[in-house]
């Protein structure tokens, strides 16, 4: 996601440990004084959380750029994460499986493929199901509200008993190794 915002032109941004979660903190000036609708539409766009519009003949594989990349990343993405045994809000099952059978079309870039075998009316449904997914993975609440206060690093999250920690390199960063505070550890012993 820290790539999508790169892309459009942000710098002054940090990944955090909330005890819970995690966040992307962005600092630069034009977000530090945006307001909520702003906010939404930047989660929206860095999650590939609408379906881009587009006229019929144009769909959101086909163009290598933009939005339409963004949300493309992701679509993949979730498609590649969706199992089997997992219901999923407004995702039929029969669809679900077509789809995660066919996961290999998308990961090739064969998605004229994947349209024809499923049914251009049913891959427009999983379009729109996928999207409904993907905004379901960020807490926009957190991200858009002026309001709320948000958790320092090296405070404690009082539910689970986590220090918010700034994370470095999210690659390496594991929160039961950099987030567990050591009185905890202590008190086992």
């Amino acid at each position: 996601m820290s790539d999508n915002i790169k892309e459009l032109g942000y710098k002054d941004i940090h990944y955090v440990y909330s005890g819970r979660g995690y966040h992307l903190r962005i600092q630069d000036e034009e977000i530090l004084h945006a307001n909520s609708n702003f906010r939404t539409e930047l989660v929206n766009y860095c999650i590939g959380a609408e379906v881009p519009e587009l006229t019929e003949e144009l769909q959101h594989f086909i163009i290598p750029f933009g939005y339409s990349k963004v949300y493309t990343d992701w679509f993949k993405y979730t498609v590649n994460h969706l199992q089997k045994d997992k219901m999923y809000n407004g995702l039929n099952r029969k669809l679900k499986l077509d789809i995660i059978k066919r996961r290999e079309l998308i990961n090739t870039g064969q998605w004229g493929l994947l349209r024809g075998e499923i049914g251009i009316r049913r891959y427009d449904k999983l379009v729109n199901k996928i999207s409904a997914i993907n905004r379901g993975l960020c807490d926009t609440k957190v991200s858009i509200d002026l309001k709320r206060i948000l958790r320092l690093p090296s405070t404690l999250h009082y539910k689970v008993s986590m220090k918010c920690t700034a994370v470095h390199n999210i690659e390496t960063f594991d929160p039961f190794d950099d987030a567990v505070p050591k009185f905890v550890y202590e008190n086992l012993g």
